[in-house]
């Protein structure tokens, strides 16, 4: 199993961390309880962001799930038509396009978000704050769709 991660956003998480800090050190220096879930939560969050919750592509004989959480769907090599990389929104999505007759699953990630604007492609995820480059996460969907 190959398994590519998301970035973790420190241009985010530490000015954010930071002020959250200060905050619950101010709110323990007043003399409130509260403060103490304050200075806690930056470091849960990291706990969290490194670990469980943490988005990433696991790569399998079978297929490839986009983990987002523990219910993550197995997207099956079999029932991929095609993918390709656009540009959307600022953002570079890895889109795919399904195989005709294929039973769609509940939910495909970004279908919406294709469909408006105008693409035609079944769903997608977006690649641009993973680990390995766009084209280097195109290139391992590319390399099981062309295993028979």
């Amino acid at each position: 199993m190959t398994v590519v991660n998301a970035r973790f956003p420190w241009v985010l998480f530490l000015p954010l961390a930071s002020i959250t800090e200060a905050g619950g050190v101010l709110l323990l220096l007043a003399g409130r309880g509260i403060g103490w879930a304050a200075v806690l939560a930056p470091a849960i969050g990291f706990l969290a962001m490194r670990g469980p919750v943490r988005p990433r592509f696991e790569f399998m004989d079978e297929g490839v799930i986009f983990r987002r959480s523990g219910k993550s769907p197995l997207l099956p090599w079999d029932e991929i038509a095609a993918v390709g990389l656009v540009k959307a929104g600022g953002r570079t999505v890895l889109a795919y396009r399904l195989k005709p007759g294929v039973a769609v699953m509940k939910r495909h990630p970004g279908a919406g978000f294709l469909r408006a604007k105008g693409l035609d492609f079944d769903g997608g995820y977006f690649v641009d704050q993973m680990t390995a480059s766009p084209q280097e996460i195109l290139h391992l969907f590319e390399a099981h769709l062309e295993q028979p």
